[in-house]
């Protein structure tokens, strides 16, 4: 043992080099791609070139570990699963603080067990009555379900840069989805004292509703989320704030929190009399509880082992330096998660805590105390920028202002008087302290709101493709190595950097993108150069009424998961011209949504749709933030570097399905026509307007309805593709077997969102338009 510990000292300040080696090996095996390749084969030459003997085994001995641990999970993916769409009963085991409820939905993530076949899964329910969703709430034990369900895979990425759910699950060990039909019986397992686990959660169930019944709604959810990083569904509704002021990470549970959450508990013990020693054994016995009441999150546990590791170094001398406990911190969550990189939350929480070690020897220089924290902010604000066009899409400038002046106030007011709080909520309640505490809270969030809508700057950097994001790399490298040196020369390096950022307007490739939306249309039309940036409807959703216990706090729109992202990864700040066919909730239904995020400048609207009521009150909260709005009818012509004709209708409607706007537009050589929700007797009448109308692509009306796409109208037009966009087994069955004939008679190549995914086409103004693409490949 002690010969061991003398060969390991002799790669101290080497341990870099191990673990560059297996995130190498780890995204080979799980991602297959040549930069992965060339890595690792870099690294095994950089390895061999330091004649170490030591550093090559230590080395080769940590890659095969990941690569075991790489096939283990490989292996879980490929056995056997459920059988898909069949309803199948089981046996459901939950621990408590893996129930989550919002309004009418129940989620639930747990081991499900049917006949001989087991697997991890999470499980949706739909609660009947308020007073089941209550007697729910109530549980604070281990839960074991007898059920009937439908097993689904879940859903994989269908638009570029959009969300990809299946991908999110399976970082998780998740492969498929039940939807729970019927409960048979629900019982509560006893806590044995050897489970850790589930002691661990049920006692983090217990304190998270405690919360809710001793403190008021504002402060019970900064409670929950502080201490315990319980994201309850109405933390939701602030998430979009907090993003744009760029301090959703003072929320989420980070170094900042284990370093107040520690520092307390060594201070407290330590003057209470116990040895160093002795305490050191203890805090790692507080850190194993601490992860496990902080659900195990991945910064946490980062920060958690990392801080472990330096305590240890210190302990028992084994004189790491910070770059080693930084790099065994990272292989050993990869030895345990081998998907850890490929989640949000390991790439940023890993990226951010590798960042500091090279920005705080930088500001050391300063002299001055508050403007050295600035400046470490500020540096580390700039230095996160890759990760955020690989993610996020957007940079806020005035991030580090805000966390700057934020960061003293959560860990020297917030989390000490919250943490008190709730302790001391166990043996007494002070009724004008609690109403205190809501009302600073009410009070900061109102503040919180306004500084968004007033002094935020965000730049969209849209998403780095892999040359870009090596060249933003490299800048940024040559920015922190040179800063401290050659101040004047680093400062040519963040030039280049936010040249790079805005590389957008001189990328000459153009788009046309049918955006997934679901039961719904969105058509997406980018200029070379970013001239100009058109969105046709916004797709959206119908809302039905339901009673103030059903509804959910955490009910985000279509656009959020699909439109917002997508276009934010284009680049795109404003929309300079939206165009809405109808006045449909599935065709404007997210209007209002994507201009609170992306900034709408002009809305273009058949001639009469303003007549229905809901399209009426979205026009005017439309104007009075200074859109400009435009009825149109047939003959008029609309945009700047792209025409786009108006063909209908020639007379104002009251925006129903025969009043569709039907626009017609010659791109790159290709012709384009859009029906919006037209139906026969509109492709009558047009075909009358325009008797030798042909196009290319047809973007069929009304979702592949039998009541659209008349046979006569087709053969007119005589387009080579035709897509159709609807959702995936949606309550109208759309699209009706009438339609996909009419179109397949006249040898028309079909694309539908529901099956393919985005369909998009791409052009440069010296090429003609490509082939159209999807994101799903049909076999």
């Amino acid at each position: 043992m002690l010969q061991w510990t003398k060969h390991l000292k002799q790669i101290n300040n080497h341990w870099i080099f191990p673990v560059l080696l297996v995130i190498g090996s780890v995204f080979l095996i799980i991602e297959f791609n040549w930069p992965s390749g060339l890595m690792c084969l870099y690294l095994c030459w950089r390895i061999a070139a330091t004649r170490n003997q030591v550093i090559i085994a230590v080395s080769f001995l940590c890659t095969c570990i990941a690569i075991i641990s790489c096939f283990w999970v490989l292996n879980n993916e490929k056995q056997q699963k459920f059988a898909e769409e069949t309803e199948l009963s089981g046996t459901l085991s939950v621990l408590p603080d893996k129930m989550n409820i919002d309004g009418d939905r129940l989620q639930l993530e747990g081991k499900f067990y049917s006949k001989t076949l087991g697997r991890k899964i999470v499980a949706f329910y739909q609660f009947s009555s308020k007073l089941e969703k209550e007697s729910w709430m109530e549980h604070t034990q281990p839960l074991q379900l007898h059920m009937t369900g439908t097993v689904q895979t879940p859903i994989a990425q269908t638009n570029l840069h959009g969300f990809d759910y299946q991908n999110y699950l399976r970082t998780k060990g998740i492969y498929q989805t039940v939807t729970i039909k019927s409960i048979q019986s629900i019982s509560e397992q006893p806590v044995r004292w050897y489970d850790f686990r589930s002691w661990i959660s049920s006692n983090r169930k217990k304190a998270i509703d405690h919360c809710s019944k001793i403190f008021m709604k504002e402060t019970a959810l900064h409670v929950k989320i502080l201490l315990f990083g319980y994201r309850s569904s109405n933390f939701s509704q602030r998430e979009a704030v907090l993003a744009n002021l760029g301090i959703l990470h003072l929320f989420s549970l980070s170094g900042m929190h284990v370093a107040f959450f520690i520092g307390s508990f060594r201070y407290l013990f330590l003057r209470s009399g116990l040895t160093i020693e002795k305490l050191f054994w203890l805090q790692l016995f507080f850190v194993l509880i601490y992860a496990g009441f902080t659900g195990f999150s991945v910064s946490v546990v980062r920060a958690l082992v990392q801080s472990s590791i330096v305590l240890a170094n210190q302990h028992f001398r084994w004189q790491l330096s910070r770059l080693d406990c930084w790099s065994l911190t990272l292989m050993i969550g990869l030895f345990v998660r081998p998907y850890l990189l490929f989640t949000i939350g390991g790439q940023l929480s890993y990226g951010l805590s590798f960042l500091i070690l090279f920005v705080q020897p930088i500001v050391e220089c300063i002299k001055y105390s508050l403007l050295k924290s600035y400046c470490f902010s500020l540096l580390l604000n700039v230095a996160i920028v890759p990760l955020l066009g690989l993610s996020f899409f957007e940079w806020q400038l005035t991030g580090s202002v805000f966390t700057f002046v934020l960061l003293p106030v959560f860990e020297h007011m917030i989390l000490p008087v919250l943490t008190i709080s709730f302790v001391s909520s166990y043996f007494i309640k002070i009724d004008f302290f609690v109403v205190g505490l809501e009302s600073y809270f009410l009070l900061q969030q109102k503040v919180f709101e306004w500084l968004s809508y007033t002094s935020t700057f965000t730049i969209i950097i849209g998403h780095f493709s892999f040359w870009l994001l090596i060249a933003v790399f490299l800048s940024l490298g040559i920015l922190l190595d040179r800063l401290p040196i050659k101040p004047k020369k680093a400062c040519w390096s963040g030039v280049l950097l936010l040249l790079l950022l805005q590389s957008k307007y001189i990328f000459p490739k153009g788009t046309v993108a049918f955006i997934d939306v679901g039961q719904g249309d969105c058509i997406f039309i980018q200029t070379p150069f970013h001239q100009e940036n058109i969105l046709l409807d916004t797709g959206g959703k119908l809302m039905f009424e339901k009673e103030e216990w059903a509804i959910r706090n955490k009910e985000k729109s279509n656009a959020d998961y699909s439109v917002i992202p997508f276009l934010k990864s284009k680049g795109v700040k404003y929309l300079d011209k939206v165009l809405i066919s109808h006045g449909d909730l599935d065709h404007c239904g997210d209007l209002l949504e994507i201009h609170k995020k992306i900034p709408i400048r002009a809305l273009y609207y058949p001639a009469g749709t303003e007549n229905k009521q809901l399209f009426q009150r979205m026009l005017n909260t439309l104007k009075q933030s200074g859109v400009k709005c435009y009825p149109v009818l047939a003959g008029q012509t609309i945009g700047r570097s792209i025409a786009l004709k108006v063909l209908a209708p020639t007379t104002k409607g009251n925006g129903e399905n025969q009043d569709s706007l039907v626009i017609y537009s010659k791109i790159a050589d290709r012709r384009f026509l859009f029906t919006g929700d037209l139906e026969k007797e509109g492709e009558r009448q047009l075909l009358a307007s325009y008797p030798n109308l042909k196009i290319d692509s047809l973007k069929v009306g009304h979702h592949g309805s039998k009541t659209s796409t008349d046979d006569s109208f087709v053969k007119q037009i005589s387009p080579s593709e035709a897509i159709i966009s609807c959702g995936r087994n949606n309550r109208f069955k759309h699209p009706h077997g009438e339609t996909e004939e009419t179109l397949k008679q006249e040898n028309i190549t079909i694309f539908r969102t529901d099956q393919e995914g985005m369909a998009y086409y791409e052009w440069t103004p010296w090429s003609k338009m490509s082939p159209v693409q999807t994101m799903i490949k049909q076999d």
